[in-house]
């Protein structure tokens, strides 16, 4: 079931990377003048796009409970030193996973910029980076003596929560907001990927070896 896990954290990176390359390149996305280098992914994904429904749930959707499958076992696995607020945060991750799976179940509507359904897909992707960022934190911080987990599993969870919510709001300030998209989305992925593996080597090595957890 852990390597099961770490497969699709796997998965769930190869398969967004590959949806966003094969759908970008479509005929239909490029006669609609979408462009990687201008435009988010949920573009592709956005009401009267060509084969829209097919980003949706390759690009979002499988990727995103992918992730929250992978993510399942990170609270169960931190060890009994690990403090109570590393738990929600492994809880809150997992829960920014369905918040990346919800974009694609909220798709745009190109026709209507200020309408209900961009709103929709905005709450989720803010709550897909604003979940990461504080359980991210909370894992990281809360896990520095959880010497079962993987070495520097705790410096990675809080320089990825610092690091993913910089792409997403504050590097559009400087370089092309689709590029700075991507990025946050990938680095994710890389995380969700690193974390998974971070479980299934606490899970072998014995979680919760530690008769007493730290308060």
């Amino acid at each position: 079931m852990n390597r099961s896990r770490r497969l699709a954290a796997h998965a769930a990176l190869w398969g967004f990377v590959a949806a966003a390359a094969f759908c970008g390149a479509r005929p239909g996305a490029v006669s609609s003048g979408f462009s990687h280098r201008s435009h988010p992914l949920a573009w592709l994904g956005a009401g009267g796009m060509p084969e829209a429904t097919v980003f949706n749930l390759a690009g979002f959707v499988i990727p995103g409970l992918l992730a929250a499958v992978a993510l399942w076992s990170l609270r169960s696995a931190l060890p009994a030193q690990a403090r109570w607020s590393a738990r929600i945060g492994a809880q809150l991750t997992m829960l920014s996973a369905l918040a990346f799976a919800a974009q694609g179940l909220l798709p745009l509507d190109l026709e209507d910029p200020d309408g209900a359904a961009n709103a929709a897909h905005g709450l989720a992707w803010t709550l897909w980076w604003s979940t990461f960022a504080v359980g991210g934190l909370a894992l990281g911080l809360g896990s520095r003596r959880a010497s079962a987990l993987r070495p520097g599993f705790a410096a990675a969870a809080v320089v990825a929560a610092i690091a993913i919510p910089a792409l997403a709001l504050l590097a559009p300030i400087w370089w092309p907001n689709a590029f700075s998209q991507r990025a946050a989305f990938v680095l994710w992925f890389v995380w969700v990927a690193w974390a998974a593996g971070a479980a299934n080597r606490a899970s072998v090595s014995g979680p919760g070896s530690s008769p007493t957890a730290e308060r």
